[in-house]
């Protein structure tokens, strides 16, 4: 299934449950869900944005092999020209980049393939050629309940599934901080359960589209897994709630009273009061 099938939800099956989804149903609200569904609001649109696309072009040419980008002969994108130009290549299917940005998601490529193979934890696995699946999509269904995965990498034997994600800053524990405001514990512990073996290591591969295009990897410790592994639970319990109903509340219609967290007060008392 090609990723526009893919992320249409053109499965032939019932809407389906993906990770990104179940972020929204637990993060925001089953009302927000609903929005980002692309078979249950009629007026869905893709997400479209110059950031997204720079990712999106080093995921395929990293992952997929395959080049889709569009080079747009501007500096920037504040000119009419380029603005539609940049739209006539979404429009066709394609990754617009200005042109200092092809030789940009070239050289993060060329990076991160040679971080992968100094990675003495990742021996023997790569993010192309024939040990693994590349775009792997997984539908499965728990009882009338549909859901679909599509993995960015996983290996033959099944044993690691790679994520790969472009950032600001993918020092550890600075990109640490995003695991679960970005829900990524949530993403791991879906495809996880997609694929279905319990020995299967989920690794998010974090490369940076600055220079030097330094790249970490993240993996997630069991309890981490298991927190994730729980939100899934109630993502599913929201999604077959709102399902059976019709119904996708948004948030509370009520007031939220907002308690200090301890880290404020702690603050505030180490000024003190001025004498």
């Amino acid at each position: 299934m090609n990723a526009i099938d893919y992320h249409a939800d053109a499965t032939g099956y019932p809407p389906s449950l993906s990770s990104s989804i179940a972020k929204l149903l637990i993060t925001r609200s089953p009302r927000h869900a609903w929005l980002a569904h692309p078979r249950l609001n009629p007026n869905y649109r893709p997400e479209e944005s110059s950031r997204f696309d720079l990712g999106s072009a080093a995921h395929a040419l990293l992952v997929e092999g395959q080049d889709r980008m569009a080079v747009v002969e501007a500096q920037d994108w504040r000119t009419k020209a380029a603005q539609e130009a940049r739209d006539a290549a979404r429009a066709q299917g394609k990754f617009p980049v200005l042109a200092y940005q092809h030789t940009v998601v070239k050289e993060m490529v060329k990076v991160c393939k040679q971080a992968v193979a100094d990675n003495e934890d990742l021996a023997g696995y790569t993010l192309d050629g024939g040990d693994g699946i590349s775009e792997h999509v997984i539908v499965w269904h728990e009882g009338a309940t549909y859901m679909r995965a599509r993995l960015d990498r996983v290996s033959k034997d099944r044993k690691v599934i790679f994520d790969y994600k472009t950032t600001d800053n993918a020092e550890p524990e600075s990109f640490l901080r995003q695991i679960f405001s970005l829900g990524y514990d949530v993403q791991g512990a879906f495809y996880l359960r997609a694929n279905q073996r319990p020995e299967t290591k989920y690794v998010l591969v974090v490369q940076e589209i600055e220079p030097p295009y330094a790249v970490s990897f993240l993996g997630l410790s069991p309890d981490v897994i298991e927190l994730g592994k729980r939100k899934v639970e109630r993502a599913i319990a929201l999604w077959r709630e709102c399902m059976a109903s019709g119904k996708w509340p948004g948030y509370p219609q009520r007031v939220c009273y907002v308690e200090a967290p301890a880290w404020a007060w702690a603050r505030e008392e180490e000024h003190g009061i001025p004498a």
